[in-house]
Order: C-alpha cells, then structure tokens, then sequence
C-alpha cells in the first residue's frame, strides 16, 4: 500500500497540465469547490451564451432535448473511458453530494435484520457511518479515531462482519492527508468514496462493487454525484423506495429520471475530457506527485517547524496538511500566504493548521511557490 513507480516523479508529466494561472487569478489551494483547468472554465463561459451554435445556452437547455441528451452521453462515454470499465458496470449522474449517496447506500441495500460495515478513516467516512446509523444497522470495521486518524488500515488489519452488504471505505482523506494507494482487499461488496481522487491515479474500479464520486474537485462543478457501478450490484436494491432514491433507477433512465442538475453534469464532462486529454489518471498520477513531494518535502526538511501527525506511506498526494509549533503562527502563515498570492490554505475547521489541496488541476507551479514560501517563513519566525 505505497505510491507505485507510475506515481512518482521528478518533475511534471507533461506540459498540457497548468503551470501558472492566467493574469488576475491566484493559487487557489481550496479543498472544494475548487481549482479547475482554465481551458475549461473558458468553454463553459462561451455555452452560457450560446451552446454549440444552437442560440440557446447551456443552462437553458431543455434536459429533454437532442443537443442536452448528447452531452449527456458524452459525458458519460468520457467517465466510462477514463474509469476503464465495461459494460457490466452502469455509469451514471445523480443530484447531490456524497452525504446523499451516504444516506441512499442503506436504504437501497441494507434490509430489516441486515447490516453494513464502514472502515472509518476519516471526518468524511465518519460521517457515512453516522448517516447509516440513523437509518440502519451498521458497524465499524477499523475504528481510525483509536489512532486519530493518523493512518489509513494496513492489510486485514479490519473486520468483516459476515454477510454485511457492503464494505465502504473513503479512498483519500481531505482533512487527515492521508490515502489508500490500493483498495482494501475484502469478499464483501467494496464501496469507495472517491469524491477527492477520482482519476487522479490508476484505479482498479473492477475491485468495487461501486464508485461514487460528488462534484466540487476532479469533477469541477458541486451539486451531482458520478456514480460507477456493478449492475447486478444496484439490481439487488429494494424496491420499496420511490424511484428518486434508487441508484437502478437513475441508471436505467440514463441519468435523466427527473429534472437533472444538466450544468454540474456538462462540467463533469468537460472535466473527463480534459483527464483524458492530458494522458489519463496514469499521467495525472505522475504530476499529482511531483506537486505533493514538494510541499511534504517543505514540511520534512523544517527541522520540525512544520508537522503533522499523518503517517508517511499513506500520505495524500492531493492534501497535503501541516502545521506550525503554535495557533497564532498558523493564522499568520495564512494570511501571509495569500499577500503572496497563495489562497485558500487554512486547515478544516476540526483539524487546524493549514491545507493545500492540490488536485489535479492545480497549476505545478504553485506548489513550487507555496514550498519556498514555507522555508522562508519557518526562517523567519522558528
């Protein structure tokens, strides 16, 4: 459960990915809604006008519509491709965030007398353990709060409780800085919470019974989730919910059982495209890399000014956290940062310290910047 070779790197993968952001725009290090490539911000402002030369724009599309249905398979098609997976897996949008898919994994397929089971890593997995309880029985395989959330679980270093319906898990962790770098090894239906990594790296999808993944980072606009999924998986849900609230439903009907969140599902689309585009989650691994061992490298090389208690061979390479000796000096830290142009550094509110979410649009050079800037203020202020 380490980087693999294809997720190193000493220097950026290639040059389609940013470097530094247009005149006017600063580093935004926001853990999300977040930084998006530029080039696609431009091709969403030119459809709000006029969306493919049809004289109607893209938020007034009729979801109904031929030009709207097209996008929407596009959008589709270009998830599909960058997730690598077949036709025995459903691809498919539906409105809200993960702490929707939260409360909808346990009324679809945890039944009266059933139970699921949660790998709790994390604020977030925390949270879909919590949304469960209210409804259903659910239980904890690997507590991470014992440990403070210091680390991911090593290998069958979990329970299964037998017969469980499914297994999730949070793949990256935003507030902790911490990771999975391969999917945890079980029998039982695996659900991962990607909402933070998706295509930021090679990912066997084909371990997962599904995949969802909310707007807001890798996916650009908030307000809908992509879910990738087995199909006999969401065929085993009940059917004694309305059909909103049912993953088969949503894919059966192409995404469009209601109304959908038509822009959030156009930009998910543009954001694959530009995954694909620039060498797909194998090319992105290498740049996510190279950006994130620059600022871990800040923090290492410190002499202890900066710290943070994730341990090394799970860090994340898209949060990357730490903090200074005292409070006050991270408050400074921040506010020092953004005069140089460096935004959106400040910790989760239940973590403290700072944050640099860098994922996979975030200009290369950026990190450089925030990795000089943290040598010269420990300099200054240790």
């Amino acid at each position: 459960m380490t980087p693999t070779a294809a997720m190193q790197a000493t220097s950026p993968a290639s040059t389609l990915f940013p470097q530094t952001p247009s005149k006017g725009r600063v580093y935004n290090f926001s853990a999300g809604p977040a930084c998006m490539p530029e080039c696609v911000l431009e091709q969403i402002r030119e459809e709000l006008i006029d969306c493919r030369g049809g004289g109607i724009g893209l938020l007034e599309l009729s979801h109904r519509g031929a030009l709207y249905e097209a996008l929407n398979n596009e959008a589709e098609a270009a998830c599909r491709k960058a997730a690598g997976v077949g036709s025995d897996y459903a691809v498919f949008f539906m409105p809200g965030g993960a702490t929707v898919q939260f409360g909808l994994l346990p009324l679809n397929f945890v039944g009266e007398g059933e139970t699921a089971t949660y790998i709790d890593t994390s604020i977030w997995s925390y949270k879909a353990y919590t949304e469960a309880a209210r409804c259903r029985n659910v239980s904890v395989a690997f507590d991470g709060r014992a440990i403070k959330y210091a680390r991911v679980p090593k290998k069958g270093e979990f329970a299964e409780p037998a017969g469980a319906k499914y297994l999730l898990y949070c793949q990256n962790n935003t507030v902790e800085g911490t990771t999975f770098w391969a999917p945890p090894e079980t029998t039982l239906p695996l659900i991962g919470d990607a909402t933070s990594d998706i295509f930021s790296r090679p990912w066997d999808f084909t371990k997962h019974a599904m995949v969802l993944a909310a707007g807001q980072k890798n996916l650009g606009a908030s307000g809908a989730s992509l879910i990738i999924a087995r199909k006999d998986f969401i065929a085993s849900a009940t059917t004694k919910l309305p059909t909103i609230l049912r993953f088969e439903d949503h894919a059966n009907a192409g995404s469009r059982l209601n109304t959908p969140p038509t822009f959030a599902v156009r930009v998910m689309g543009l954001m694959a495209e530009w995954t694909l585009k620039v060498g797909g989650p194998t090319a992105i691994a290498k740049n996510n890399a190279y950006k994130a061992n620059l600022i871990w490298d800040a923090v290492d090389n410190s002499g202890g000014f900066y710290s943070w208690p994730a341990e090394k061979w799970c860090r994340s390479h898209l949060n990357v956290c730490f903090k200074t000796p005292k409070a006050d000096l991270d408050a400074k830290f921040v506010a020092d940062a953004e005069s140089h142009g460096l935004f959106g550094l400040l910790g989760h509110r239940e973590a403290g310290g700072m944050r640099a979410s860098i994922y996979n649009a975030f200009p290369v050079h950026g990190c450089e910047l925030l990795a000089q800037f943290m040598g010269d203020f420990a300099k200054k202020n240790g």
